[in-house]
């Protein structure tokens, strides 16, 4: 007995080390990524000028949007190669590389020549450096999430997936707000001329910080498990399409709404604000940078949710609050003011929170871990793709259409279809609950 009592705190104080280290390593590296891929749509009217020199400002920010949605069609190539990596290698070695692509090409981006002193090659080298960014992105949040999740005690899934979103949140509004700071600070010819590096610059101290954290990480306890018992799968994307198809699914309908809403708030709304509401530049940043926070306040309350209410209940309210509110807030978009521009952004964000509180934890709970990076995020990158990716490019199209609120419909028709997938896709879905595929690789192993 007194060798129990000796040896027992030792492993308790390690087991809690690991799930901080853990829970640092993976929100970093979530804030990081997406305050670099942030700063591209905050920036878009700058960049548009500077690389897609247009007579028609409209068709230059088209352009910029294009290459905008170009980033995110990459994604689900990065999923597939992280994804591998995180399966075969371990989730370790794939946040490690998907930190230092993304910091390098951001800060790379930050010292890139323009249009005017390199020519067309300007754009190529803009373009090639969206695609890094987007291959990075591809690995990062699906492998983030789940490194974190898979350290959660049992019964907190919801709420260490949770801090996914809370990270995006945080570093959204961090790009939102370093940006507002430098575009206020300079003058506009100075912001053209060299004030809009500053924030991409930032990255490479933040890049750095995240590489020494993630250096010192150790695979997560279900990962060393696969390894141990030698269940790590060649070709794990092909396993899972073969015994956890329902799952992809889910998992690809799920984010549609994840992409539509989160990337219409962040890549769309600024623009549309100043064309549509008449707010200054300045205003337009700070409403987003306030609504962000919001979302990031509320990401831990709906993780809670999810593990007392349970996963489809929160889903479900999630998509029919945001099919609902849709329009509302594209009309209070309409009033021309401040308040009513914030009131329509945090709604949009509180329903948000929640959808992307789903996903953190959607991702483990519908794949056993010898499968879980791969399976996971190559759906969820098609989606985000497919919806988020071109989410601000639809949205501005929309936006010059005769129906007013049409950006808003947009966004309802695609909560509801999301608020079906969850009613079915989610149906029996909680912790621990994917003993169907667990099951025959069990079996195979037996034979």
């Amino acid at each position: 007995m007194p060798s129990a009592h000796v040896s027992s705190p030792p492993r308790q104080v390690t087991e809690s080390a690991a799930r901080r280290r853990a829970i640092y390593a993976g929100a970093i590296g979530n804030f990081i990524e997406w305050y670099d891929f942030g700063l591209y749509g905050f920036f878009a009217v700058t960049i548009s000028a500077l690389f897609f020199p247009s007579s028609d400002p409209s068709a230059a920010l088209l352009s910029t949007f294009a290459v905008f949605a170009l980033g995110f069609f990459v994604r689900p190539f990065g999923a597939f190669v992280f994804g591998w990596i995180g399966d075969r290698i371990g989730r370790r070695a794939a946040l490690l590389t998907a930190v230092i692509l993304m910091s390098l090409s951001t800060v790379l981006l930050g010292v890139l020549p323009t249009h005017a002193g390199l020519g067309v090659w300007a754009t190529v080298l803009l373009v090639v450096l969206r695609v890094f960014q987007g291959l990075s992105a591809g690995g990062e949040y699906a492998g983030a999430t789940i490194y974190v999740v898979e350290h959660a005690p049992r019964g907190w899934r919801g709420r260490y997936g949770s801090l996914s979103p809370a990270a995006v949140g945080i570093g959204t509004a961090t790009a939102a707000v370093v940006s507002l700071i430098v575009t206020s600070s300079v003058s506009e010819a100075d912001l053209a001329s060299w004030g809009w590096r500053i924030p991409f610059l930032l990255a490479g101290p933040m890049g750095i910080i995240a590489i020494f954290l993630r250096m010192r990480i150790e695979e997560t306890p279900e990962f060393k498990a696969v390894r141990e018992s030698g269940q790590v799968e060649s070709a794990p994307l092909a396993e899972g399409i073969r015994v956890a198809k329902k799952s992809m699914a889910t998992v690809f309908g799920w984010n549609m709404l994840n992409g539509v809403a989160f990337y219409m708030l962040t890549g769309f709304t600024v623009a549309y604000m100043m064309k549509v509401a008449a707010l200054s530049y300045t205003a337009s940043l700070s409403a987003l940078a306030i609504a962000l926070l919001f979302y990031t306040a509320v990401s831990p309350v709906y993780g809670l949710c999810v593990d007392k209410i349970g996963r489809r209940q929160v889903a479900v309210f999630a998509a029919l609050g945001m099919a609902m509110f849709a329009p509302l807030a594209f009309y209070l978009l309409h009033k021309q003011t401040f308040a009513a521009s914030l009131v329509a952004l945090m709604g949009i964000g509180f329903f948000a929170a929640g959808v992307t509180s789903i996903v953190a934890v959607s991702m483990v709970d519908l794949f056993p871990a010898r499968i879980r990076f791969s399976a996971g995020a190559v759906p969820y990158q098609i989606s985000i793709a497919v919806f988020g990716g071109t989410a601000p490019y639809v949205a501005t199209w929309l936006g010059g259409t005769d129906i007013e609120l049409a950006p808003g419909y947009y966004l309802s028709l695609i909560s509801a279809i999301a608020a079906i997938v969850a009613w079915f896709g989610f149906k029996g879905v909680n912790e621990n609950s994917n003993a169907e595929f667990v099951a025959p690789a069990a079996e195979r192993i037996e034979k």
